[in-house]
Order: structure tokens, then sequence, then C-alpha cells
């Protein structure tokens, strides 16, 4: 017990004396109360994670403000406009659907709210023939062409991407917990 101490305090000293700002940093956010996630989306502590955002793919960047760079899972990168089509916020649930002959790859479906029916809508119109892009908590993880719901009323999308069998496990548990964090309950407000 003894000997665990002193490292610890060996290794406080070492980044509180190295010049290096962001080690200090990093230490003091892990050993911080802010650095404990709560499960609970009415919780303040709760961090969202598995955040769905769809954005327009750029072919031809011209690098201005609303343009970004970002990276994916397989190490390329691709171009979006920042101004972002879909997110969590409309998605009442994930579901993940293996796909026929390939178990190890999954298709999602979107429960969506009453406004993310008229966003998705709008997006299937505008990218009826592009394929837009799905982008995971920052990450670029492919890119799809929306398709429209064939009745208006349908509360389910299918995004036909092809994704792997422990991102589509984290959507599918944090995806009512997002959409609870980015909707609360109006009686949590007072």
């Amino acid at each position: 017990m003894y000997r665990y101490a002193t490292l610890l305090f060996l290794a406080l000293l070492l980044v509180a004396g190295s010049g290096c700002e962001t080690l200090r940093e990093a230490f003091r956010e892990a050993m911080s109360e802010e650095s404990v996630r709560s499960d609970d989306p009415n919780s303040e502590d709760y961090k969202v994670r598995y955040a769905v955002g769809i954005f327009e793919i750029v072919r031809y960047p011209r690098a201005s403000e609303l343009e970004k760079e970002i990276q994916g899972v397989d190490g390329k990168s691709v171009w979006i406009n920042t101004n972002q089509n879909f997110s969590s916020k409309n998605i009442r649930e994930i579901a993940a659907v293996a796909r026929p002959g390939n178990p190890d790859l999954f298709d999602l479906q979107f429960r969506i709210d009453r406004l993310g029916k008229l966003q998705w809508q709008m997006l299937a119109g505008r990218f009826r023939d592009q394929p837009v892009a799905l982008v995971i908590d920052g990450m670029y993880f492919g890119s799809f062409v929306p398709e429209v719901p064939e009745d208006d009323d349908a509360e389910w999308v299918t995004v036909r991407i092809g994704i792997d069998r422990a991102t589509a496990g984290g959507l599918v548990k944090y995806g009512k917990k997002n959409y609870l964090y980015y909707n609360p309950d109006a009686r949590s407000w007072f």
C-alpha cells in the first residue's frame, strides 16, 4: 500500500514539474470528479456517447468556414459540410440488423420522432442520388444514400451502412439515452 502511494506521489510530482501542460491537464481531468460518467441521461454527469450525425459530403472543398475534413475509422479522411442534416436529437431508438450472408456487419434502423420524420424526408429528397456521411462521435464511419420511407408515417428508417458489431452495440445501447438527454422531460426543468 505504501509503495503505491509513493508511486502515485512521484507521478503527480513528475506531471506537475514537467513543462507539458497537456499531460497535466489530462491527469487533472482523470483525477477530477468530472471524469465520472453516469448512465442516467437526466444526470448532470451524463456524457453523450455514440452520437450520430449525418452530413453532406463536400466533393470539391473550398476550405470555407462551413467545410471540415474529418478522419474515418479506416484512416482515410473526407470533407463534410458542418451543417448537420440529421442527428441523435431526433433518433428515439436504434436497432442493428445483421446483413444477410455477413453476420459481422450491421445496417442500422432509426426510430425517429415527428421532427425527425420531416428532416429525414428533406434529407432523402435532397440527396436522392448522392451519398451522405455517417459520423459517430466525430469519426467518419461511411457513406450511404438515404432511402425515402414507403409510408409518410413510418417511424423507422433504414441506413444501409455496414457497421461493425461493437459500434452497432454501442449505438443500440446509447440511442435512447442520447435522445432523452437531448430532449429532457419538461418536469426536469423545475
